[in-house]
C-alpha cells in the first residue's frame, strides 16, 4: 500500500519547465515565474500560531486553510500547497497566472488579523542567442547579439572574463545591443543575455581586423595569401647589399624600382612598402585587384637581368563570424550545423572536449552542408573551427544529452496517464476488497466471543470457562 501511494505521489510530482522560487513573505514582494514552468513562494515562517489563512488573487479567494487542512483550492489541477513548510506551488505558468496575491490570516474568533500581498510576473525565458560580427572598413569590428524569446532581455557584454573598457569600445548602443571594436581589439567575447528567469549566454574568439599575413617570397613560384582589407608582409630576398637594381612587376607591369637601396619608383606609395634593409615588401589594404603574379627582377652593375623569380598572391576574405545551430530528433540523437560569413574557400572541422569526434559519437557527416548528427547521449564541449589560408574562427557550444521527442515525451505522457489509470482501479478494487476482509475479520472476532457450550450438561460451566478465557488472552 505504501509503495503505491509513493507512486502517486511520484506521479502527480511531475512537472516540466524551468523552476523558480520566490520569498514571499515579505509585504510587497515581486516573484517571477518561467512561462510553462513552476514557481514555489514561501508564503510564511510558520503556520503553527494560525487557526486559518486565505491566499487571495486579484481579491479572488483560491486557497482556504483551517488548521493544516485545505478547505478549498480553486487551482487544483494547477497548484498544490505544502501546509509543513508553508509552501505555494504554482505549476504550469501562463501568463494568466501573473497578478497581485494576498494573504490572509484570521484569529480563533474567526477575525482578520493581518495581509501581505506578491507581485506575481510570468515571463517567456530567454531560449538562445546569436552573436554576428563584421569587420569595418577601417578595421574596426561591429557585433550584434540577438535573442529569441524571453520577455525584457538584459544584455551585457564581456572580453577574456572582465567587462569591456573605453580603450576597446569605439561605441555601444543599448537599445540595438550593437557594439563597435577598435582595431586590434581580440579575445574571447561573451554577450549574455538575461531576464528574472533565464540566463543564456553566447561566445566567439574574435580576431582583429585587417588581418596582417607574412610570406615567404624567396623561392621562386611561390604562394602567398593576403587578407581583404589587411596587409601581407613578403619576405622578396636574404639581403639586396650585392643586388645593384631590382624591379617588382605586378602582371608585367613595373610597380617598384630601386637601385642602390634608394626607391626610385613606386607606382602606388601608400599601399606598397618596401624594407630594403631586410628585403622585405609590404603591400596595405589590400583588394581583390592586389591578386596576381609578381615578378622581382634584378640586374647587374653593368644594368644586364641577371635573375627572376616569381610569386604569386591571393586575396581572400577572411572568416568574420561563425555560427552553431544544433536541433534535438525524434530518438535523442541531435543535429547540429556550422555556417560562416564571409571568408574565401573555408574549411571546416569539429571537436568534442579537445578531441576528434569518434565513429562511436558520430552518426552522420555531411561535409558538403557542413552538418553533423551526433548518437544518444553524447554530451560535452563542442567546437566547430572554420579556417581558410588568412584567419582561424571558431565557436563554442557546450552539450547537453537530448531528451525525447515531442512524440516520445507524448507516449511518456501516455503512459503516465496509464499508470495512474492502473493506480484509480487498483485502489478501487483494493479499497472494497480490504473493507470486505475487514468486515469478514470482524465478524469472526464477534464469533469466537460468543460462549460455547456442548451437549453434556455436565461439562457446560467448564467450557465457558475455557472458551471465555482463551478469548481473555487473544
Amino acid at each position: 500500500m505504501e509503495a503505491v501511494l509513493g507512486l502517486i505521489v511520484m506521479l502527480l510530482g511531475l512537472s516540466h519547465g524551468v523552476e523558480t522560487h520566490c520569498d514571499g513573505r515579505q509585504d510587497g514582494a515581486q516573484c517571477y515565474g518561467a512561462l510553462g514552468g513552476t514557481v514555489d513562494i514561501q508564503l510564511m515562517d510558520s503556520t503553527s500560531k494560525i487557526p486559518r489563512y486565505q491566499l487571495l488573487k486579484n481579491s479572488l479567494k483560491i486557497l482556504d486553510v483551517r488548521k493544516k487542512k485545505i478547505l478549498y483550492n480553486v487551482l487544483q489541477n494547477g497548484s498544490l500547497f505544502f501546509p509543513s513548510n508553508r509552501t505555494f506551488r504554482l505549476n504550469y505558468l501562463s501568463r494568466d497566472d501573473s497578478g497581485n496575491y494576498s494573504l490572509i490570516t484570521f484569529n480563533s474568533d474567526g477575525k482578520a488579523s493581518d495581509e501581505q500581498t506578491l507581485h506575481l510576473f510570468v515571463q517567456a525565458p530567454v531560449s538562445s542567442v546569436l552573436l554576428l560580427s563584421e569587420c569595418l572598413s577601417q578595421g574596426g569590428m561591429r557585433v550584434s547579439c540577438s535573442s529569441e524569446g524571453g520577455d525584457s532581455p538584459q544584455y551585457s557584454w564581456t572580453l577574456d572574463g572582465r567587462t569591456l573598457t573605453d580603450a576597446e569600445l569605439l561605441s555601444i548602443n543599448n537599445e540595438t545591443n550593437i557594439i563597435t571594436l577598435k582595431q586590434y581589439v581580440s579575445g574571447r567575447l561573451v554577450c549574455s543575455v538575461r531576464n528574472n528567469v533565464s540566463n543564456v549566454f553566447k561566445e566567439q574568439k574574435i580576431s582583429p581586423c585587417g588581418v596582417e599575413t607574412y610570406c615567404d617570397g624567396r623561392q621562386d613560384g611561390a604562394q602567398c595569401y593576403g587578407a581583404l582589407g589587411g596587409s601581407v608582409e613578403i619576405k622578396l630576398m636574404d639581403s639586396t647589399a650585392k643586388i645593384p637594381r631590382y624591379h617588382l612587376l605586378k602582371n608585367s607591369l613595373k610597380i617598384l624600382d630601386v637601385r642602390k637601396k634608394r626607391i626610385l619608383y613606386n607606382i602606388i606609395e601608400h599601399k606598397f612598402l618596401l624594407f630594403p634593409s631586410n628585403g622585405t615588401l609590404r603591400l596595405n589594404y589590400l583588394s581583390r585587384t592586389d591578386s596576381g603574379n609578381y615578378s622581382l627582377k634584378s640586374f647587374d652593375s653593368d644594368g644586364k637581368a641577371s635573375d627572376e623569380q616569381t610569386l604569386q598572391l591571393f586575396v581572400q576574405v577572411p572568416v568574420s563570424s561563425v555560427l552553431l545551430v544544433s536541433e534535438c530528433l525524434s530518438q535523442g540523437e541531435r543535429r547540429v550545423s556550422c555556417s560562416s560569413e564571409g571568408g574565401d574557400s573555408p574549411q571546416y572541422s569539429w571537436t568534442l572536449d579537445g578531441r576528434t569526434l569518434t565513429d562511436a559519437e558520430l552518426l552522420s557527416v555531411n561535409n558538403e552542408t557542413n552538418i553533423i548528427t551526433l548518437r544518444q547521449h553524447v554530451s560535452g564541449h563542442l567546437v566547430c573551427s572554420v579556417r581558410n589560408n588568412v584567419s582561424n574562427v571558431f565557436i563554442e557550444h557546450r552539450l547537453s544529452t537530448c531528451a525525447l521527442s515531442v512524440g516520445y515525451r507524448h507516449q511518456d505522457k501516455m503512459l503516465i496517464c496509464g499508470l495512474r489509470a492502473v493506480v484509480v482501479i487498483l485502489l478501487l478494487i483494493g479499497i472494497p476488497i480490504y473493507f470486505a476482509w475487514k468486515k469478514k475479520k470482524h465478524a469472526k472476532a464477534e464469533v469466537s466471543a460468543v460462549p460455547q457450550t456442548r451437549g453434556d450438561p455436565e461439562d457446560s460451566l467448564l467450557m465457558v470457562e475455557m472458551s471465555s478465557a482463551t478469548y481473555t488472552n487473544t
